[in-house]
């Protein structure tokens, strides 16, 4: 029994050959959040150039006071394949983050860290899907991060609430939507076209407490559900060094 029961596990914890840390990674990608009412179609928006300092200000603005252990359950769904499991993941004010999931009978872990300008994954393979988009990953927490170097921001304002429009040097455009300093939504076009969408669900105190990424290109949707969120002090140094 305990080879079929690893196989199965195994093959749980990896979609068409991808962790599903990399998935997380890739449907934060193809997704964008909102909350609530739609939001105004970027399109309609007069968007003018943001600079790097207003960015970061916007973004310190949105990060938490205090670091976290969270811990959550997330499921996945495609056409193929239908899995679920637990991960945690570890936030370190003002700019590092660690997420750990694994999938059934504790197969399929993955790892993914964020410290300032660095980035490091296991499985290795991880981290090439990760580096390019890992501004996304932080919005998945309700955090707007500057991208990497060369994409193009803009802003605009529209009946009482601000956009951030990040531009991929691909062309793939994200449009963030905050009403105040809280990320409440936002959305992703490539070629004109919406590719998909991230809905972050928050509590009374204005936490994220569910995210849903559908990515429409794949027919495939991943949902995390934030079940305890515990301050705590300084970690260890090891969590955020490669093994």
């Amino acid at each position: 029994m305990e080879a079929p029961l690893r196989s199965r596990a195994e093959s749980l914890a990896r979609v068409r050959g991808r962790s599903y840390l990399a998935v997380i990674a890739w449907l934060a990608v193809a997704a964008g959040c909102r909350s609530g009412p739609p939001p105004l179609a970027p399109d309609a928006l007069a968007f003018a150039p943001l600079g790097a300092e207003a960015l970061a200000e916007a973004s310190r603005r949105t990060v938490p006071s205090q670091r976290e252990l969270i811990t959550l359950r997330w499921r996945f769904a495609d056409p193929t394949l239908e899995a679920s499991g637990r991960g945690a993941a570890r936030f370190a004010p003002p700019d590092s983050l660690r997420i750990d999931v694994r999938g059934p009978l504790g197969f399929g872990r993955g790892t993914l860290v964020l410290a300032g300008d660095s980035v490091w994954a296991d499985p290795e393979s991880m981290v090439t899907q990760v580096m390019p988009a890992r501004f996304l990953v932080w919005a998945m927490m309700g955090v707007l991060r500057a991208p990497p170097a060369g994409d193009r921001v803009e802003a605009a304002e529209a009946d009482g609430r601000r956009f951030v429009r990040i531009v991929e040097a691909a062309g793939r455009a994200t449009t963030f939507e905050l009403h105040g300093d809280t990320v409440v939504g936002a959305v992703q076009a490539r070629g004109g076209r919406r590719v998909g969408r991230l809905v972050l669900r928050r509590d009374a105190a204005g936490r994220v407490r569910r995210a849903e990424a559908e990515d429409a290109e794949r027919n495939a949707r991943l949902v995390f559900d934030i079940e305890r969120r515990t301050p705590g002090a300084a970690f260890p140094d090891a969590v955020w060094r490669r093994p």
